[in-house]
């Protein structure tokens, strides 16, 4: 699963991802360290006005969405997360992962209209790369840049086009580290999460 995700580039994305209206005095702007279900995100859903805007991370308690489920039919409603690095946990201990060259990334994911307030979503996942299989059995559905247009055209997608999209990310691109073990407060969102605090316990990495 992925429970838990950084965004600690948030202005990063207009440039990473310029296709994509991002408001310059966004609230949102501040750099994230703990990223936790139920709290806004920033994302991209499929409605045709490439805007990024803030979603709620959560569909009726569903943090994740797992690919194989969502493709057994066309997809409808189907969003971006972007983030920079993301958590998976093996017992108490926090993992860290990110792309080698720390840039920014956009997570698949699925969300629900409603008339008010933000859209709820769910980070799509899927089995692991070698990497996160050390850790995890599932990983999120991190997309390559060519197939975002794909993704997010206002139009349901068939299954075997989103089967291809929801892949397991090359491991040869990323690099995963241990993280500090106040992660496991999800209210605690500080860069210090990002020091490993445990050096007594063995690092995997």
């Amino acid at each position: 699963m992925c429970g838990r995700f950084t965004l600690i580039g948030p202005m990063r994305i207009s440039s990473a991802y310029p296709r994509y209206h991002f408001e310059e005095f966004s609230e949102y702007r501040l750099p994230r360290f703990n990223v936790a279900p139920s709290q806004a995100v920033l994302g991209v859903i499929n409605d045709g006005r490439n805007s990024v805007q803030p979603l709620h991370w959560g569909i009726g308690g569903r943090i994740n969405a797992r690919a194989e489920s969502i493709t057994a039919r066309p997809v409808a409603f189907r969003c971006v997360i972007f983030a920079d690095g993301f958590y998976e946990w093996r017992g108490s201990k926090p993992v860290y992962y990110t792309m080698k060259d720390d840039r920014l990334f956009a997570m698949a994911g699925v969300w629900e209209p409603v008339r008010d307030g933000e859209p709820p979503c769910a980070i799509v996942t899927c089995p692991p790369n070698a990497l996160v299989a050390r850790v995890h059995d599932r990983m999120p559905a991190i997309l390559h840049d060519g197939d975002l247009e794909q993704w997010l055209a206002p139009h349901d997608l068939a299954p075997g086009e989103a089967r291809r999209l929801l892949q397991p990310y090359d491991q040869a691109d990323m690099t995963a580290r241990d993280a500090s073990m106040r992660l496991n407060d999800a209210r605690y969102d500080r860069p210090d999460v990002l020091v490993d605090d445990d050096p007594v316990q063995g690092s995997l990495f």
